[in-house]
């Protein structure tokens, strides 16, 4: 079975905030904005056995009785380094999901807002090889898809790419596409596809956590600078729901077990602790602290970030009319 899936593109309205951690700089890079019903993601829940009052089934959380999830990726600067974690749907791409499917966003003009070019990029860290973390990793050259930061080393474990160019992955690469031939293969053929540790180093302030679960290679990252903290949780925490049942994970994890493990380890980390939390999907990737509901489970204080510049009504170039309002049947 099937529901309706909306697609919104990224409009004037999106905010464009920085956040600073130390020394370090994080700038949310949002592609577009993804409404989904309950059930793609949780196939075995009954939205009706939620409390329609709670705290993530209302705004920005919920809209309509949809999930938001929206799409994208983070700008990390360091004092010396130029750093991408995962890079969103990508352009110009052939998806199953129309949602995906050919898209035209301005996400590379949200980079330059945010104070980058591709050319200055030197790491790409993709916390897992799903579709909607590798998209915009390789460009078109008019002829093949070559990698869009020419400067950039790309970041995956071994354990992850194993995963996705194997046999065990073909069922899932059915439903997501050929993702893995126009966006990361082509980085591979291009040498600049590095299999790291995942637990490596990536320079003084940052550095990979080990967590498997969501994928056989998924990994977190980690920010340390001037006594202050945050971790890039990627898929980890999907929705704001899997605040306040941490056990619950989506029917896009490949081992549903230990991606609720390793979450609910995250999660007892970092509560009620100075931390910044950046997920990758809350609405407009704004991230926030988590502290313990005494209800159950957690909850989620966003924190609201300084303006990359002040919005106007042409601040932001939407996606092409096709994917502003989209659904899927």
């Amino acid at each position: 079975m099937t529901h309706p899936v909306r697609a919104h593109g990224r409009g004037a309205g999106t905010p464009e905030r920085r956040f600073r951690v130390g020394d370090v700089t994080v700038t949310p890079l949002v592609q577009f904005h993804y409404r989904v019903h309950p059930r793609r993601f949780f196939g075995d829940l009954d939205p009706a056995s939620l409390d329609p009052g709670a705290w993530y089934r209302q705004p920005p959380y919920c809209d309509d009785g949809f999930l938001v999830i929206d799409m994208g990726g983070f700008l990390v600067r360091t004092p010396t380094r130029t750093v991408l974690v995962d890079v969103g749907v990508g352009n110009g791409k052939t998806r199953p999901n129309p949602c995906f499917d050919h898209r035209d966003d301005d996400w590379f003009g949200a980079l330059e807002r945010a104070g980058a070019t591709a050319d200055e990029v030197d790491t790409v860290v993709f916390t897992h090889l799903h579709v909607d973390h590798v998209g915009f990793a390789t460009r078109s050259d008019g002829s093949a898809w070559v990698p869009a930061f020419p400067s950039a080393r790309y970041l995956t474990t071994a354990a992850e790419l194993d995963y996705w160019t194997g046999a065990s992955a073909g069922g899932f690469r059915d439903v997501l596409g050929g993702y893995v031939d126009d966006s990361v293969l082509p980085l591979r053929a291009a040498g600049v596809l590095d299999l790291v540790e995942p637990d490596l180093r990536i320079c003084d302030e940052l550095r990979l956590l080990p967590a498997a679960g969501h994928t056989p290679g998924n990994v977190c990252v980690e920010v340390e600078s001037g006594g202050q903290q945050a971790v890039f949780a990627g898929d980890m925490v999907h929705h704001a729901l899997q605040l306040a049942f941490p056990w619950r994970s989506t029917d896009f994890c490949v081992h549903a077990a230990d991606a609720g493990e390793a979450r609910q380890r995250l999660l007892r980390d970092i509560a009620d602790r100075d931390v910044l939390l950046f997920p990758a999907h809350f609405p407009d990737s704004a991230p926030g602290r988590v502290v313990t509901d005494p209800a159950g489970g957690y909850r989620y204080e966003v924190v609201e970030g300084e303006p990359v510049r002040p919005p106007t009504a042409t601040a932001t170039a939407t996606a092409t009319g096709s994917h502003r309002d989209e659904e899927e049947r």
